[in-house]
């Protein structure tokens, strides 16, 4: 199996997406080494084709969109796009499953919320507009931008929960029963990360082989083991470098690193830069926006 990457996801400050414009990737292609790897993210991401044509490998699927259309890719899937014309223009919305959740209204419910795309296939229309509004608030330079691009972000979603809202009234459908299922694994990991849990003590826990559990962890949730619990402690981690003074090897700790090593180079591999950089380029933008 070849590389897969992990991709933190930090919106600017107060915004809930981070948008990704096709021409940032033209510059990006411009290496002679450049090439797409597969990658995973705790975010919802929107692929939105403004005009020509983009291959999209989500999981095992390969599907394509044309011009005024999007895609969804569910939190935590492993997934990469193409593009397939060279007219290509269009973007990429990333919204951190965290942002969602907290408008959520039980907040007892830890598991991630997937949509498929009979959520969104009755809205469709109003949903690309409503990406593509999104698209050209991100470009501005308005004061309202910020503003602007919180509204969609919550609109699009306002759309997407009607049709689960919708969904309860079934919910002993088999895809209600997977995701109560795999619920219980991802509420063990997100109460113990902090631990030094391992694959096999999860699976003993639940009463299962580490090689079945691994299958039935990825079966029934969608993720890796692996790299979800990788990616709650990081998450976490990122919390704590930009609200807190904790040392690094604190933050590591509380984090669930057993070692700052790992912590330290799993956060360099993700992020380009050491926890200390990060925080230290936190801080200096803060400084600055506050000027």
């Amino acid at each position: 199996m070849g590389l897969i990457e992990y991709e933190q996801v930090i919106p600017e400050i107060n915004c809930f997406c981070k948008v990704f414009h096709s021409q940032l990737i033209e510059e990006e292609k411009k290496s002679p080494t450049s090439h797409p790897l597969p990658h995973w993210h705790s975010s919802y991401e929107f692929n939105v084709c403004i005009n020509g044509r983009l291959e999209n490998h989500i999981e095992n699927e390969v599907s394509c969109i044309e011009s005024e259309e999007f895609v969804l890719i569910n939190p935590n899937v492993v997934h990469t796009s193409f593009e397939v014309s060279e007219d290509y223009l269009g973007f990429a919305v990333l919204i951190p499953e965290e942002y969602i959740r907290m408008y959520f209204e039980k907040q007892d419910k830890k598991q991630v919320l997937l949509f498929t795309e009979k959520d969104y296939a009755p809205h469709k229309a109003e949903i690309w507009q409503l990406l593509y509004k999104l698209y050209l608030y991100s470009l501005s330079t308005a004061s309202n931008r910020i503003i602007g691009m919180n509204s969609c972000v919550l609109s699009i979603f306002t759309l997407l929960l009607s049709e689960k809202e919708a969904e309860k009234e079934n919910a002993d459908t088999e895809e209600a029963l997977f995701a109560k299922s795999g619920s219980q694994y991802t509420d063990y990991v997100n109460v113990h990360y902090r631990e030094n849990i391992q694959l096999k003590d999860v699976a003993s826990h639940f009463g299962f082989t580490a090689t079945y559990f691994s299958k039935l962890f990825y079966r029934e949730t969608g993720r890796n083991f692996k790299y979800y619990l990788s990616s709650i402690r990081l998450s976490h981690a990122v919390f704590l470098l930009k609200s807190t003074g904790l040392s690094i090897t604190e933050i590591a700790e509380r984090s669930g690193f057993p070692k700052l090593r790992a912590f330290t180079d799993l956060f360099l591999k993700v992020n380009g830069m050491t926890p200390k950089e990060y925080r230290d380029q936190y801080r200096k933008e803060m400084k600055r926006l506050q000027k």
